[in-house]
């Protein structure tokens, strides 16, 4: 119970705090490559790996939490968690923003945020249990589960209005 409730409230003042905006794509990606050469973004120490995300994980959480999160299936639990403990990853190791260990996962071929949450919950299942870890079937998974949420999550969507616009060429 002391782990939900840390978790919850490290969400909850997390969001209190508003994440720079930018205002063109260009100041993101020089943002960007300033924060995945940091240590801490916004007070809160990156992980340098994935070894060492998986020790701040033990850190943060309670025996009990860690014993049962090992025993169960991670199929059924890492649904569960992405909102909860995946939610806590992604935002404060800037996985939406960018950071040294974000831009790592981005590095392996974990395409959104949410896939990142997802490799990283089955990453953490096989260190806790000392199993070893197919981190090539694990991204499959995880960009797998994004594209069909994110495909089920279009559906019935419909286009209003669809518009084609010539591109001036410069020099002509």
């Amino acid at each position: 119970m002391k782990t939900i409730f840390t978790f919850i409230f490290a969400f909850c003042v997390s969001m209190l705090f508003a994440q720079e905006m930018h205002n063109s794509e260009a100041e993101f990606l020089k943002q960007y490559e300033i924060d995945i050469k940091q240590t801490h973004l916004d007070g809160v120490y990156i992980p340098a790996n994935l070894d060492e995300a998986y020790e701040d994980l033990l850190k943060l959480s309670d025996n009990e939490a860690i014993e049962k999160f090992a025993a169960a299936d991670i199929e059924k639990i890492a649904p569960k968690l992405h909102f909860g403990i995946g939610r806590w990853m992604a935002v404060n190791w800037k996985f939406y923003t960018g950071s040294r260990l974000s831009h790592q996962l981005k590095g392996k071929g974990l395409l959104a945020p949410d896939a990142m949450i997802q490799f990283m919950l089955r990453g953490f299942h096989s260190y806790v249990n000392k199993t070893a870890f197919d981190e090539k079937k694990a991204i499959t998974i995880a960009n797998d589960l994004h594209e069909m949420k994110t495909k089920k999550s279009m559906e019935g969507d419909k286009v209003l209005k669809q518009e084609t616009r010539k591109i001036p060429r410069s020099g002509n």
